[in-house]
């Protein structure tokens, strides 16, 4: 597989993870990692998310809950080898409620591997930079 196409899967793997919880989705967001016991999640929410029972319990808290995260990317990198792919992306996040919207400096990270026909998360990070 070409890096360029590789390039573009990773690119829309992590679309579709942003956009199931922009849109609320759990079932999108799960249909993006991989199964394994291996999977870790960190969020804004929850320091730590382990396999994919956790996730799934805390997507579906996430959806029933009063806020809602999306995100706008200024630069998305990707470094891609033999199976396995990581992609930056560096950004804004946006914390949105009825009564307000929050705007934060934004960083995820995803490490991923590429499967008999597709690409599945292994980890995934999300931090605020801090500014002093």
């Amino acid at each position: 597989m070409n890096g360029t196409r590789a390039e573009a899967e990773l690119f829309g793997l992590h679309d579709q993870f942003c956009r199931g919880f922009a849109e609320r989705l759990p079932a999108v967001v799960l249909g993006t990692v991989s199964d394994t016991p291996d999977l870790v999640v960190v969020t804004s929410e929850q320091a730590l998310l382990r396999g994919i029972e956790e996730l799934r319990a805390f997507l579906e808290r996430y959806a029933a809950g009063p806020r809602t995260y999306s995100w706008s990317w200024d630069r998305r990198d990707t470094a891609i080898s033999d199976g396995w792919g990581c992609l930056l992306a560096v950004g804004t996040e946006i914390a949105s409620s009825e009564a307000e919207e929050h705007l934060t400096p934004y960083r995820m990270t995803l490490v991923a591997e590429r499967t008999d026909d597709r690409w599945v998360l292994l980890q995934v990070h999300g931090s605020s930079p801090h500014h002093t």
